[in-house]
């Protein structure tokens, strides 16, 4: 069985990072018309940008508590990958599914693939 099943209390303190910032991208992902201030839309450029960014943050904290949990790097790393992508996935659908002037767009799970790989890169050096 996959230890991340059978963990006591204790050892789940480290996912709550992860589970607090996809509670974010939930938020931020069913509210109509969210923009990004003008200073960080400078900064990061493209709504794409901020999705790969987002998801990167979101596997990178989905690593660090599987590792802390002394899950090997490599299931670590596949197991945070499938689950940004699945939940970049998931966002897009409900958005189109369930939320009026939201909308399905294949780019924005590109990019939210791209963060959840580039976590892998980032956790890499940092995490391991």
């Amino acid at each position: 069985m996959c230890r991340i099943f059978t963990h006591n209390s204790q050892q789940l303190k480290y996912y709550i990072p992860a589970l607090l910032w996809g509670l974010t991208i939930l938020t931020l992902s069913i509210v109509s018309g969210v923009r990004l201030p003008r200073l960080a839309e400078s900064i990061i450029g493209t709504d794409k940008l901020a999705h790969a960014a987002a998801y990167c943050v979101f596997c990178t904290l989905l690593l660090y508590g599987f590792r802390r949990n002394e899950m090997p790097f490599r299931r670590a790393a596949l197991l945070a990958v499938c689950i940004g992508s699945g939940y970049g996935l998931l966002m897009e659908c409900l958005q189109y599914q369930f939320f009026p002037h939201r909308y399905f767009e294949v780019w924005d799970i590109v990019a939210n693939i791209i963060g959840s790989l580039l976590s892998v890169l980032v956790s890499y050096f940092f995490i391991k």
